[in-house]
Parts: C-alpha cells; structure tokens; sequence
C-alpha cells in the first residue's frame, strides 16, 4: 500500500504554462520505459472537474492506452435512492467488482466491462475489454484507498467549489435532463458531502495534483516528490499553450 506522498507546489508563472496531459504523458513514457505494463493510471477527483475529458487526451497522447471509465460500475439508480446515497459513496459503486477487474487488467488479462444506461439508470450489458500498455481508470472514486494497491501512478483534478456547480448545473440539466433544483441537491450531497467524507484524503498519496480553473483551464499544482524531476523535464518542454477541458 502507498504512504502518503510528500507534495511539491509549483507556483511559479512559466510552470504554469504549460499543456497538463502532454506533461503527464511524458512523465509516464519516461517512468515506466522500461515496462511493458499494463500501466494503471487513476484520475480522479470531485464531479464537475474535467476528469473524462482529461483522461481521453491523456490516453490520445500515450497511444497506447485504453480509458476504463468507473462510472460504468454504478449499482442500480433506484438502490442508490433508496439508501438515499450519491456516486461518491462506496456503496453507490460495484467496489468487489472493480478491484477484481483491475487485478485482472494488470495481469494482462481481458474483462467483461459493465455498461451503465443512464435512461434505465443501471448497468444494462457487458462488453469485452482488452488492456493496453496503458490503462487510463477515470471517475470520482478511481483514487479512493481500496485500490491503492492496483494502481501504479494517480492524478487527483480538483477546483474551486463554484466551478463544480456551475458544470453540474450546466451538465445535469442538459444531459441528465435534471431540474435546476436538483441539479443544486445533487451537487450538494455529492459534491460537498459525500466526496470530502469518502475521497478527499486520496489527494494525499496521488503523484499529481492538477487545478482545473473556473474558465476550465487545468494547470498543474503540485507534485510527488519522488517524480518532481521527470515532470520538471516535461514542463521545459511542453509549448505553453495551456488546456482548455470543457467537454464532460
């Protein structure tokens, strides 16, 4: 199991010019040159962050890499309402499950991915899943201590509360075809409630902490001491463009 990582802030104006997921994607092809992998790679985070969006580029610029998408995972929509509990609580997720299929994915073997249908509100059919060299685990409780263990290399995505409401009330309502109001309830219970009880200490043991700004620009903030230097050697070399992630 991880300890928890000792934490370099990068705080100055030429660090923070720079494309996050060309870094990290340097960074990882530096680390582990010398494995055939799989790789597991967790991004994580609060909802209304970017984390899907990133993950995707993520997995784009290492080639060969595959996204495995937590959300999937969820138990039935009716049974999270009736314990009245959101996607941030263990036992809103399928956690037995997801540890199974991580061991089997670092062993190089092919699983059965659940399939979440977000009309009928519950996994609706499985679909065969082949690991790569890297495997990209994106969702809210990729980084959470239960799978520590499965993965080599964690990014926790985070930001201001204002910027996760303003993308659950934009995303939930145009995609979920939730009211305003529920939008707000649903962020409140998930986002303020539910996320710091159950997965803001994993910030503590992830390599990398990116910010993601209230124009959705991620800059990264912090990183382990232990790969400081590789990503150092990435942000000299990246072009300061920056990275707008408004896609979710």
């Amino acid at each position: 199991m991880r300890s928890q990582n000792k934490h370099i802030k990068l705080n100055t104006s030429q660090e923070q010019e720079h494309i996050p997921h060309q870094v990290i994607a340097g960074t990882l092809l530096e680390k582990y040159r010398a494995e055939s992998g799989p790789v597991l790679i967790a991004v994580g985070g609060p909802g209304g962050i970017g984390k899907t969006t990133f993950a995707g580029q993520l997995a784009a610029e290492l080639s060969e890499a595959v996204v495995l998408s937590l959300d999937d995972y969820k138990t039935p929509r009716q049974e999270r309402k009736h314990k009245n509990i959101f996607g941030p609580h263990p036992d809103a997720n399928e956690m037995d499950l997801i540890r199974t299929h991580l061991s089997y994915l670092r062993d190089k073997r092919a699983i059965d991915k659940p399939c979440y249908c977000l009309a009928r509100g519950q996994i609706h059919e499985y679909t065969h899943f082949m690991p790569q060299r890297f495997v990209v685990v994106e969702g809210e409780i990729s980084t959470y201590q239960e799978f520590r263990a499965h993965i080599d290399f964690a990014i926790f995505i985070d930001s201001h509360w204002t910027t996760q409401l303003n993308t659950r009330i934009t995303r939930d309502v145009e995609n979920k075809g939730y009211t305003p109001e529920k939008a707000i309830a649903t962020f409140l219970h998930s986002n303020l409630i539910e996320f710091p009880q159950y997965g803001k200490e994993s910030k503590n043991w992830c390599d990398v902490h990116i910010h993601c700004n209230e124009d959705y620009r991620l800059s990264i903030d912090a990183v382990g001491s232990e790969n400081i230097h590789i990503v150092k050697k990435y942000l000299t070399a990246v072009r300061p463009y920056g990275c707008i992630c408004k896609k979710f």
